[in-house]
């Protein structure tokens, strides 16, 4: 017998091809990811990425149980230095993981490419003992004002390694091990959530891929970053929205889950609090058969109205803890100062936010794609520009019901392209608003932008930018992609290798 294009069984076997190919790199992506982060985790040397000591101690306090951080006038200490007599917002945790912070390594590394990482130091890091009795006040004065969702999975790794101490046969941990602990948890978490997010929203593969393998994702999910779970859970809300707009709810509890998500995320970082707008892109036609056909807009607006309140409380909640443990960092700033001056000329800081994003835009891409340890180790031209290029292909050419699956997908119509392009800007926007809140009054630029701030954007340009229909055959894709995505990879450790050890000497 003759197939056509057009017979049935034809379509079959055809449509379980462009499935496979999906589901072929979504395992390459989580052996990629894996593997990549376990490296990163292991190679980097201590507390090498920005503020990651004062995330050591953010997540180790939240293991404990404590979710907000304690404020006191008196003794305390910072990275290299102790105040005597200083208002410091943090808590009083074991002196090892001051001591541990502090003899890391024989030469502070940050800052100085020429300075490399000595073993001594590191292998001397495991017999110091946790000692969990004789307590130090620790000074964080930035982490401290996170909300403590951000946390979540390096406490829940550090913790699981304290109670494995419990049994026998394990021995207490020293502090080195509990960091490394937390960090893969973080690993582990960014993986998954790029993994769901990738089979709720088959039809952007390639974008997915690209934005979980980005160097600058998988260094921050190797460390213990508070925002890594702030890019995965940005993940999942688009993902989620995507699927949701061309199909029904498919259990009475995945809405409120949305809902949850969305809550979760606004509070962990509150400048990406805009892109609950896209859960406008789901219609009332999706909450069938939840609810009959005539009361669906209804119910529709509801949720619309259920997610925004608690969306709102969660980030007042929160705000209203900042005001009670908020310490200044510099005498000079004056968060209401800037408020107030913001409100009394919105035009002339509109003009500052721009100048200072199209005057840094270069600066902000490089770190976008990879620039790791203290900002002071960036990945080589040739492969910034290259995962540039592939990662505007990838979003460009985002895959679709052409050639993916059989499920209907709904074609991308300018009012949700507009809805998404809203979120952009208004994340954008917001961002600028509260850096600006961190700068000296008066000054017309806003210090502190960094690069990696826009990586919970970047899912936002799978629906901005793909393509209604493409053309491209994700299965004739799949090696390339493949080959492309570890050579990344392997440039990404190589640059920490050269960056933190004596290779030959």
């Amino acid at each position: 017998m003759i197939f056509t294009a057009h017979h049935p069984r034809h379509r079959r076997f055809s449509s379980r091809l462009r499935v496979d190919a999906s589901q072929t790199l979504r395992c390459w992506f989580v052996a990629i990811a894996a593997i990549t982060c376990l490296v990163i985790a292991s190679i980097t040397p201590p507390f090498q990425a920005a503020d990651e000591y004062l995330h050591f101690y953010r997540a180790y306090q939240i293991s404990t149980g404590q979710l907000i951080p304690d404020r006191q006038t008196g003794s305390c200490s910072g990275y290299s230095y102790d105040f005597s007599n200083e208002l410091c917002l943090g808590g009083a945790l074991p002196r090892s993981l001051l001591m541990t912070v502090r003899q890391a390594s024989a030469e502070d590394l940050r800052f100085d490419a020429t300075r490399k990482q000595d073993w001594a130091s590191w292998r001397r890091l495991w017999s110091l003992p946790l000692n969990p009795d004789d307590r130090h006040f620790l000074k964080f004065n930035t982490t401290g004002l996170h909300a403590p969702i951000g946390y979540v999975p390096q406490a829940i790794g550090i913790a699981i390694r304290r109670s494995l101490a419990r049994l026998p046969g394990f021995p207490p941990p020293p502090p080195i091990a509990l960091m490394y602990c937390g960090r893969l948890a973080n690993g582990l978490l960014w993986t998954g959530f790029v993994y769901f997010a990738m089979q709720l929203a088959p039809e952007f593969t390639l974008g997915w891929l690209a934005i979980g393998l980005l160097p600058m994702a998988l260094f921050q999910a190797s460390s213990l970053s508070a925002d890594v779970l702030t890019n995965g859970l940005a993940c999942l809300l688009v993902a989620l929205v995507v699927r949701y707009r061309s199909r029904p709810w498919e259990a009475s509890i995945v809405p409120w889950l949305l809902s949850l998500l969305t809550a979760l995320f606004a509070v962990s970082k509150l400048a990406y609090a805009p892109m609950a707008l896209l859960l406008l892109l789901v219609p009332a036609r999706s909450f069938f058969p939840l609810c009959t056909r005539p009361h669906c807009t209804l119910c529709r607006w509801l949720w619309l109205g259920a997610t925004g309140f608690l969306a709102i409380a969660s980030v007042f909640a929160w705000s209203q803890v900042v005001d009670q443990i908020y310490v200044s960092l510099h005498p000079e700033l004056d968060p209401t100062a800037q408020i107030a001056g913001i409100l009394a000329d919105p035009l002339g800081f509109i003009a500052i936010a721009i100048v200072t994003l199209t005057t840094n835009a270069g600066h902000y891409l490089r770190q976008f794609i990879g620039v790791f340890g203290w900002l002071d180790t960036p990945l080589p031209t040739l492969h910034v520009i290259g995962y540039t290029i592939a990662l505007t292909l990838a979003v460009l050419c985002g895959q679709t019901r052409v050639n993916l699956s059989d499920r209907y997908v709904r074609p991308w119509r300018k009012r949700d392209r507009c809805i998404a392009a809203l979120a952009l800007a208004g994340s954008i926007g917001l961002l600028c608003v509260l850096a600006y809140l961190w700068n000296i009054v008066g000054v017309d630029r806003i210090g502190g932008l960094q690069g990696r701030y826009f990586i919970p954007l970047a899912p936002l340009l799978l629906v901005i930018c793909s393509p209604s229909r493409s053309r491209l055959k994700l299965r004739s894709l799949t090696t390339g992609t493949i080959g492309l995505a570890l050579i990344s990879g392997i440039s990404t450790i190589t640059t920490l290798v050269q960056r933190y050890y004596a290779i030959g000497s």
